[in-house]
């Protein structure tokens, strides 16, 4: 909601006419150009507020006008250009002039949009640039072209960022566009900083002749003719950085063309469109692709030239004043909003909505024709627009509309200097100032007002309280006044003041640098919270001294990832939490409200936002808390299609949307509005320059108590934030009258929302609804439902059938969401004609078949046939219905025509019924019914027929078997033709009536399902064998033993046992088990009593008896886990079983039992070697792999199989026996020198038996080691000596031979002197000693041999191993 004010431009001179102005790009500065009879021609620069700019010398030219001006983009530079051809330049407050190669008047004067070049043309045709980075312009080339340049447009710089505050949000944000249409009413502070620094330029342009010829200047300067329009060119600009738009006038009408541009300046033909225009000021850009054109006296057309789109404006819900002319327009794109000025001074000014719709927001006059109109900016924020009526010009500022409100009084401005005050009793009153209304601050008797420059106090009367009177005025620039108390705030950048309703001074908050100068503040009762250029949040507190700070800054780039800028804050009533909404870093504002819990500085963050994920719909413009309660906020949200309020209770730092907060008849949202203060128990918004309450659901509006207030925001409150058992105590407490109703219905919803079934029984009793009270309580008794179905029962009962549904569907049951669409007006349509995949096929037939019968009973019998077959209930419904209606020649000819099956048969029974029996087999085969057939030819008598028809199908041969049973006197034929077609129950039943008792056990062969009613037969007829043996088909073990039992069939009771199953009854089998003994059936006997439990009795019985014992007995007898004294009863299963000889098994029972090594003396006792090692292996038990070891070393054939070498190296190391483990390596090299003769794999051997002592804790310790020493220094004497002989040194060989036999001559060891005489004598057969050698070896052999054989006793050392 914005006012525009005007504010008339001060010449120094009298009698001035305006005749063009100019607006910096970036800066509050706008030059215009003027002329008097006495002065001549000359400039002068405002600034905003009308006043021209001090301590200028300003040039003056007493023939001369001024015809161009151009502003620099970044820099204070203006270049002023004059009809006699001066160019003169203002630069930093000093004027100079250009030496520029122009004679005849400038028609034009550019910068490039960074600033880099300027480009200057005059009536004759000549055409100079100008290097303009830096200082004052240099002359960089110039051309004679000879036709007068109308237009200069330079093209669009390749950059990254966007001047445009739309065009940033786009370029931050993916997403939909119509979305972020949505944030044009919120302009970024800090965007002045995207222009700081360099900015990126393009020296090219394009310009345009008086003949229509379009030229192209490049970056160097050089000239080229692109185009020539086929009529005067009166329009030319860039339009979305790559297209080039001009218009040209041809045959009356205006030619409106988008070129697509090239890097070498061509043109492309793009887009064309024709229309009436008056002149070049007529024409405009108007954002994005758009082309506003006055096409007449008071119409606007525009035409979107991306998709060809056309509005049209005015509107036709908007009046203009009668015989007025368009004659101006502009466009600002930093507010979106297109102006037009009239012939009588008017000013219409359009804003385009998030819809994409332009609606007049404003409209206003100024003394005099408008000539021209232009928009500029005030520090690119807030939008400044410059109207020139040729005697008189002003400037416009656009600013939002003051107001204030209390609960008696509510203030509006009205203009400038104009404040309508109402009362409650809509009363009304005026406050006029004298100054230029920009801030006003309300409260209790007193109004402060602002223009920035001086603040007036207003005071209300005592008599009558809408009469204010001007009290004083003091002078403090400020735009921004808060009065808490008699205490006024505001903003002095960069600092907030304070002073008292006197006019004092009380105090100064200052900002330091690194916060930045103050961009927003707002208060809630004594809380204030300031935000800063730089992200620093403050909060503060005014006292009666001035301003305090409970808590230190905050930055916001510190708490939140990818910040830009502080959009919005809010404090709330108590000074504890801070709202606040923010833009990224690329400046696009964030979806997400953030909750800053200021004591805890814990910041927290909420999407409103339906969708979780980019393009989000909505972001927060406003956001303001209670006045009084620190619990509540509310939020202005825009989105793309309308703005709404939002209201939040706030909990320990989380934020609880309370919806439904309106009532449905107040559509406030349908105009333009502005959220302005939440006094409970209203939301006040501005509209259409009025102050407006909305009365919160759950309030009284009559109701002033404001305890009563208090406790319906405290229900509130619990409702919203989920505390429902609260909110119950608190809502019987005020539930009265006609709040009761509001209370309970919206407490029940809640309930759905958060599924508390529970607490929605209360809700409906409260509320009355007894019946739904009584359902809610049966389904929550019925553990069928789940508690998502439950709720959803509660849904039906308040109303809320979408949200029942959708409970429903979550719970999985069809069957209801389904009874719920039958309920409803129009859903058994819904259902039928609905996706059914994933409703219950019963149902939806049910609904189909109710659908028919209406439509049946309506007299629409097609479509109820139709129903009735896609139900599946056409019979016998319909023909029914028909014959009773008298109608049988019409289903006669619906049967005819139709293709069912079952319909088809049901007229066959109905012709059988009125004795047409062809008629009705005829029927029979036409439905393929081989059943009837076959029974209606054998009523018939036509047997043979009826065979030929049991080749068929089963059911002719079922038909033929009750023929034969009725008919025929042997029953073998009836029975087998039973059992042909699968009817095995009538096939027993007919064979038990004729005593057959061969043919019930055959029919019970057939089929396992039947067998125990043929064996229970069988049984009551006393066939016993039979009994039992159909009782064991049936796998009904139990009973046969209780038949063969009764009978005393000792073979069928062995059966039997041998086929029962993992459970008997304990009695059963103790009977059994004696019978069978007596029988000397024994491991039958004790197979029974262990399959029922009884261990003890089974293995008594085993002990008992000389009866073999089968591994499945075995496995039998084992009593499983969890029996107790388990593991005695598998010790005393493994006794019994080795004292059997069946070693393998009673190790595996104790392995069972946990004995590892009782279960390897089991297997040491096998002599299986093979499983010995695997079963030490597995056990990782070390006795087990010590026995285990010890008896493969002794007993096993290791020598011959390299595996078990491997195990007992292992088993003696995991056991770790190293005194073993080393006498087994000193056998393992006396076997490498007896079997292979390899000295150095037995050195090998020796060293790891050293190694082995080593480790050993044995007390002989000493004595083995030094054994295992001697033993190697013989064995590496040996290998030297072969060495020596093989290398052919036999006489240094022979005598280390003699000397180690010398040496081992009367010592046992692993070297022998017979070995060593051997290797002499066969290495040196021609030695001198070698017949005194033989003969030492012939005495050698010649000697009886020792018994050397060892002992089987794994516990020798290794003396006695070598």
């Amino acid at each position: 909601m914005t006012l525009y004010i005007d504010t008339k431009l001060k010449f120094a001179d009298g009698n001035v006419v305006s005749t063009i102005g100019s607006w910096h790009p970036s800066l509050p500065l706008l030059a215009v150009g003027s002329y008097n009879q006495e002065k001549g021609g000359f400039v002068t620069i405002f600034h905003e507020n009308g006043n021209a700019l001090e301590g200028c010398d300003w040039p003056t030219l007493l023939s001369n006008q001024v015809t161009a001006l151009a502003w620099h983009p970044i820099r204070k530079l203006l270049v002023v250009g004059w009809d006699g051809g001066e160019l003169y330049i203002w630069l930093e407050y000093s004027w100079a002039r250009l030496e520029a190669p122009h004679n005849t008047a400038l028609t034009t004067v550019n910068f490039s949009p960074g600033g880099g070049r300027l480009i200057a043309s005059d009536a004759a045709g000549s055409l100079s640039g100008w290097q303009s980075g830096s200082g004052a312009p240099l002359t960089a080339f110039h051309h004679q072209l000879g036709d007068v340049i109308t237009h200069i447009r330079f093209c669009s710089p390749h950059s990254n960022t966007e001047s445009s505050i739309r065009g940033l949000a786009r370029a931050a944000v993916a997403g939909d566009e119509n979305a972020l249409d949505a944030l044009a009413a919120w302009r970024p502070r800090t965007t002045a900083r995207v222009r700081e620094g360099v900015q990126p330029d393009n020296h090219a342009c394009y310009a345009a002749q008086d003949n229509g010829i379009i030229l192209y200047i490049d970056h160097a300067g050089a000239c080229s003719e692109v185009l020539n329009a086929p009529g005067n060119v009166v329009f030319m600009d860039i339009i979305g950085s790559m297209y080039l738009l001009i218009a040209w006038e041809s045959a009356g009408a205006l030619s409106l063309t988008r070129f697509i541009t090239s890097n070498d300046g061509s043109l492309t033909t793009d887009t064309h469109v024709r229309m009436t225009a008056r002149n070049g000021q007529c024409i405009v850009l108007a954002g994005n692709f758009c082309v506003a054109v006055i096409t007449g006296d008071n119409l606007i057309r525009i035409w979107d030239s991306e998709n060809g789109d056309n509005d049209v404006l005015p509107n036709e819900n908007e009046e203009t004043v009668q015989g007025d002319v368009f004659t101006s327009i502009s466009y600002c794109n930093l507010s979106d909003t297109l102006c037009c000025g009239t012939s009588q001074g008017y000013l219409y000014l359009w804003r385009r909505d998030p819809r994409n719709t332009w609606k007049l927001i404003s409209s206003t006059s100024v003394k005099g024709t408008v000539k021209e109109v232009s928009w500029g900016s005030e520090g690119l924020m807030n939008p400044l627009l410059h109207v020139n009526c040729i005697t008189n010009a002003f400037i416009l500022r656009e600013q939002h509309v003051c107001w204030g409100f209390s609960h008696n009084i509510q203030m509006v401005q009205k203009s400038a200097n104009e404040v309508a005050v109402i009362d409650k009793q809509n009363a009304t009153s005026t406050i006029n100032s004298t100054i230029t209304i920009k801030a006003l601050a309300f409260k209790e008797n007193y109004v402060a007002l602002g223009d920035g420059n001086e603040v007036q106090i207003w005071m209300s009367n005592k008599e009558n309280e809408l009469k204010f009177s001007l009290l004083r005025t003091f002078s403090w620039k400020t735009d921004v006044l808060i009065m808490y108390n008699d205490i006024l705030v505001g903003v002095v950048n960069p600092h907030v003041e304070t002073y008292n309703m006197t006019g004092t001074k009380l105090g100064v908050l200052p900002s330091s640098e690194t916060e930045g100068e103050p961009i927003g503040i707002t208060n809630t009762n004594k809380f204030i919270v300031i935000s800063s250029m730089d992200g620093t949040l403050k909060l503060a507190e005014i006292t009666k001294k001035g301003l305090k700070t409970p808590y230190p800054p905050k930055n916001c780039y510190q708490m939140m990832e990818d910040f830009g800028e502080i959009m919005r804050a809010s404090v709330n009533s108590s000074g504890q939490y801070i709202c606040l909404s923010i833009a990224n870093s690329g400046l696009a504002p964030d979806p997400r409200l953030y909750l800053w819990d200021v004591a805890n500085d814990v910041i927290t963050n909420t999407l409103i936002s339906k969708n979780s994920v980019p393009p989000y719909q909505c972001v927060p413009i406003t956001i303001l808390w209670d006045n009084n309660d620190p619990r509540l906020v509310g939020v202005h949200m825009r989105s793309a299609d309308v703005d709404s309020i939002h209201l939040f209770f706030c909990q320990e730092g989380q934020l609880y949307e309370y919806k439904n907060w309106c009532s449905s008849s107040e559509e406030y949202y349908l105009s333009d509005f502005v959220l302005c203060s939440i006094y409970t128990p209203f939301v006040v918004i501005l509209t259409q320059q009025n102050i407006k309450k909305i009365l919160i659901q759950g309030f009284d509006e009559d109701d002033q108590d404001q305890s009563k207030h208090r406790n319906v925001l405290n229900f509130l409150y619990y409702m919203t934030t989920g505390n429902l058992e609260k909110a119950v105590v608190v809502g019987t407490n005020i539930s009265t009258g006609s709040k009761s109703a509001f209370i309970w219905d919206s407490l029940g919803k809640v309930c759905v929302s958060l599924k508390r079934a529970d607490v929605g029984a209360i809700c409906l009793s409260k509320m009355g609804n007894i019946k739904g009270a009584l359902m809610l309580r049966q389904a929550m008794n019925d553990d069928s439902m789940d508690d998502t179905c439950k709720v959803g029962v509660l849904a039906v009962n308040l109303g809320m059938i979408e949200e029942a549904e959708e409970l429903f569907k979550e719970s999985q049951r069809p069957d209801l969401i389904t009874r719920l669409k039958s309920a409803k007006e129009g859903g058994l349509n819904e259902i039928i004609n609905g996706d059914n995949n994933s409703e219950n096929v019963l149902l939806v037939k049910s609904a189909q078949h109710k659908l028919a019968k209406v439509l049946w009973a309506n007299g629409e019998t097609g479509p109820a046939l139709k129903l009735f077959e896609s139900a599946g209930t056409l019979v016998p419904h319909v023909p029914r219905m028909l014959i009773a209606q008298g109608q049988a020649s019409v289903l006669e000819q619906y049967v005819r025509s139709s293709n069912d099956p079952k319909l088809i048969t049901w007229w066959g029974h109905y012709l059988e019924s009125i004795g047409d029996v062809d008629g009705a087999l005829e029927a029979y085969a036409r439905a393929n019914d081989f059943g009837e057939q076959t029974r209606l030819l054998c009523n018939m008598d036509r047997i043979e027929e009826a065979e030929k028809l049991c080749q068929k199908n089963s059911s002719s041969l079922y038909q033929m078997a009750r023929y034969l049973e009725m008919n025929s006197k042997e029953p073998d034929a009836a029975v087998k033709m039973y059992i042909k077609c699968g009817v095995i129950s009538s096939a027993i039943r007919v064979a038990a009536e004729a005593n057959a008792w061969n043919l019930v056990y055959r029919a019970g062969s057939v089929s396992t399902r039947h067998s125990v009613y043929a064996a229970s037969v069988l049984e009551n007829a006393g066939q016993n064998d039979q009994a039992i043996a159909l009782y064991q088909k049936a796998g009904k073990p139990h009973m046969a033993l209780k038949l063969a039992l009764s009978c005393g069939d000792t073979n069928a009771l062995v059966t039997a046992v041998e086929t029962l199953g993992e459970r008997v009854d304990p009695e059963l089998a103790q009977t059994l088990a004696a019978h069978l003994r007596t029988t000397n059936h024994h491991s039958h006997a004790a197979a029974l009593l262990a399959t029922a439990g009884k261990y003890e009795e089974a293995l008594d019985i085993v002990e008992d008896s000389s009866a073999p014992l089968s591994e499945e007995l075995s496995e039998r007898l084992a009593a499983p886990a969890g029996t107790d004294g388990r593991v005695a009863l598998l010790r005393r299963l493994a006794d019994v079983l080795g004292a059997r000889g069946l070693y393998h098994q009673a190790a595996k029972r104790l392995a069972h039992a946990g004995d590892k090594a009782g279960a390897m003396r089991w297997l040491l006792r096998s002599g299986d070697a093979d499983r010995i090692a695997t079963f030490a292996a597995a056990s990782r038990d070390r006795v087990a792999q010590l026995m285990a070891a010890d008896f493969l070393r002794r007993r096993a054939a290791w020598r011959a199989r390299p595996d078990l070498t491997r195990h007992v190296l292992h088993f003696y190391t995991r056991a770790k026996a190293y005194a073993k483990l080393a006498a087994f390596y000193a056998e393992c090299a006396q076997m490498e020198i007896e079997d292979y003769d390899n000295y150095e794999k037995a050195l090998e051997a020796l060293k790891e038996a050293s190694r082995c002592i080593a480790k050993s804790s044995d007390a002989e310790i000493g004595s083995q080691t030094l054994a295992l020493q001697e033993q190697s220094s013989f064995l590496k004497r040996f290998i030297e000596v072969k060495k020596l002989l093989e290398a052919g040194d036999i006489n240094a060989g022979v005598a280390s031979g003699q000397q180690l036999i010398h040496a081992i001559s009367g010592r046992p060891g692993l070297l022998s002197e017979e070995k060593i005489l051997k290797l002499l004598i066969q290495h040196a057969p021609n030695h001198h000693d070698v017949e005194r050698l033989e003969q030492k070896l012939k005495l050698l052999q010649q000697k009886p041999q020792e018994d050397t054989e060892s002992t089987d006793s794994p516990e020798q050392s290794i003396e006695e191993v070598i």
